[in-house]
């Protein structure tokens, strides 16, 4: 068996915000009253503050209740070369209660969810940590 080595580097903050910003869906990992949750979520980035919108009622929406565990990540990766990245942020949740924020995003329609149905409610993760790393193959 031929064993290939990589090569991991880390990225900067900065730089994962940027590639935060490539994407439209990410996912988001958390633990409820089910047990671990890995689910996916179109989000928009504004700052550092990853915001998505959900159903009454969904799983996804106990964390508007507040969390202050969840994880979330984005990736991408080209697997004819075999490189890729990967960034996750760390934090609590929160609902979001500005009526002119909730006017903003109501009015842009963004994050705009590709799931069918009325998704009213909007939260927001504030990450405490933010890290990523890229992984190429040597």
């Amino acid at each position: 068996m031929t064993q290939t080595t990589g090569r991991f580097t880390e990225i900067p903050q900065d730089e994962c915000l940027e590639l935060m910003q490539t994407t439209t869906v990410g996912w988001l990992a958390f633990v409820d009253g089910e047990g671990q949750q890995l689910l996916p979520v179109n989000f928009v980035l504004d700052g550092s503050d990853i915001y998505f919108r959900t159903m009454a009622g969904s799983t996804i929406s106990s964390l508007a209740d507040g969390n202050d565990d969840v994880a979330f990540a984005v990736d991408h990766r080209e697997e004819i070369y075999q490189k890729g990245w990967d960034v996750t942020a760390h934090g609590p949740t929160a609902r979001v209660e500005d009526p002119d924020l909730i006017a903003q995003v109501a009015a842009g329609a963004r994050p705009r969810p590709w799931a069918p149905g009325e998704r009213d409610v909007l939260i927001v993760l504030r990450p405490r940590r933010i890290s990523g790393r890229r992984v190429r193959r040597q």
